[in-house]
């Protein structure tokens, strides 16, 4: 591999290195086509993804910009445009701002914001208007300039997009943003060398930078088509895992995303000697109005008391639907008398809603549980609530009763049969053993 520094270029301030023989440099009508290849390659395969997937529009979005693309490249190589920046064809670049404008609204689209069709045309409409004037035709370098600059403020707004996503979950979203900013680094590096680079300036060397800059486009264009198309397919994934998670009725957390998320929840406040309180709610004589008044008015009723359930709640409790018509909260770091503070205050508000067209009025029994020590489960500790939530119902029901001050468990230790049963008692409610909280 052998590469000669020769010169140093020298236009208008700007130092180009020129270098001779090198192989790195590349035919550019040779680079044209294969940019015209991938591109439109690439526009197809988002299409075809986009056909799999219509709920996500932006695919479309995107596979159109880059047919686009594809289309601008195209006429700039049969217009005998070797590089943009001598003679270019006006329709041809505004393509190509066209398509830039069209990457941008994906993004944006992408991320469920709303996109003004002005602002993805702008580039190109100021593309066409700037054409019109004569002067501007003969101006090479300010021709280069504005449009790199255009270029790379869509990749920028682009990677704006990218950064403010609402699914941090999404892994493909980092590299996306990563190659944008690569992107409209090498777009805005083209400003100041527009004079150097100008069609009658380049020689062997410059043609050297030249390849370098189609090549990274080249490389950019492809791996974010399929970057943009991982992070769809990732979406798709994140959303059937919440909606595994997510009681359909309410949207809150059904029973499974109760104990995936409640383990490591109880797990972490007890290792830090936080307390941690069960709230378990049950609807009383839920049949009743199911059967009175039909189904819907029993979801609304679900829904109400859902609505009044999370009112009390803090960012960091877990709310979850546990079947039927039984409710769920966990409260890390919630003594028992704040456990039962807000239980009381859900069982009150629940009390006095009114509901039209309810032959009997709905009520809420709560059983409330604490866990302090290392070592206790979720599982015991809805074992404890659910004892608290059964003698409220035989208590007369609208209440709340918390359990004792010390943990059930199963004397034959099902629940937990990691832990070593301390002692062992009776209940009349439930015929648990007992350990100390």
């Amino acid at each position: 591999m052998r590469l000669t520094l020769r010169v140093l270029h020298r236009q208008s301030g700007v130092v180009v290195p020129v270098f001779a023989n090198s192989p790195f440099i590349v035919s550019l009508p040779t680079l044209c086509l294969v940019a015209i290849f991938l591109t439109a390659t690439a526009g197809a395969l988002l299409l075809f993804a986009w056909v799999q997937n219509r709920r996500e529009p932006a695919l479309a979005l995107w596979g159109i910009g880059y047919l686009f693309g594809s289309a601008g490249v195209g006429l700039l190589t049969l217009g005998g445009d070797r590089f943009p920046g001598n003679g270019i064809n006006a329709t041809a670049s505004a393509l190509i701002c066209l398509a830039y404008g069209m990457m941008w609204a994906g993004a944006r689209t992408f991320e469920g914001r709303k996109v003004q069709p002005a602002f993805v045309v702008a580039g190109a409409v100021l593309w066409i208007v700037l054409c019109q004037w004569s002067g501007f035709s003969e101006m090479q370098a300010a021709r280069f300039v504005v449009l790199s600059a255009i270029l790379a403020t869509y990749v920028l707004l682009g990677a704006r997009e990218v950064r403010r996503g609402h699914d941090p979950e999404l892994m493909s979203r980092w590299p996306t943003l990563v190659l944008l900013l690569i992107h409209a680094g090498f777009l805005l590096a083209r400003i100041p060398l527009a004079k150097a680079l100008s069609l009658s300036a380049i020689g062997e060397g410059q043609r050297l930078f030249v390849s370098v800059m189609a090549l990274e486009a080249l490389f950019v264009t492809f791996a974010l088509a399929f970057l943009r198309v991982c992070m769809t397919k990732e979406r798709v994934e994140l959303q059937q895992r919440k909606a595994a998670l997510t009681d359909a009725l309410t949207g809150i957390a059904n029973r499974r995303g109760f104990f995936e998320r409640g383990e490591r929840l109880l797990g972490g406040a007890l290792a830090r000697r936080r307390p941690v309180a069960l709230l378990l709610f049950d609807l009383d004589r839920f049949k009743d109005i199911n059967d009175a008044a039909g189904h819907h008015a029993g979801d609304e009723v679900l829904r109400a008391l859902t609505q009044i359930i999370e009112t009390a709640m803090a960012a960091d409790d877990l709310f979850a639907r546990m079947g039927g018509d039984e409710f769920a909260c966990l409260l890390p770091g919630a003594s028992m008398t704040r456990a039962l503070q807000i239980a009381e205050m859900v069982r009150r508000g629940f009390d006095k809603l009114q509901m039209g067209g309810l032959t009997c009025h709905p009520t809420v029994s709560v059983g409330v549980a604490v866990a302090s020590e290392p070592g206790q489960t979720l599982a015991s500790l809805l074992a404890s609530a659910d004892g608290a939530l059964y003698r409220a119902k035989g208590e007369g029901r609208n209440r709340v009763v918390p359990a004792p001050l010390i943990l059930v468990e199963r004397a034959c230790n099902e629940l937990a049969p990691q832990l070593a049963c301390a002692s062992s008692l009776a209940m009349p409610e439930s015929p648990l053993t007992l350990s100390t909280v």
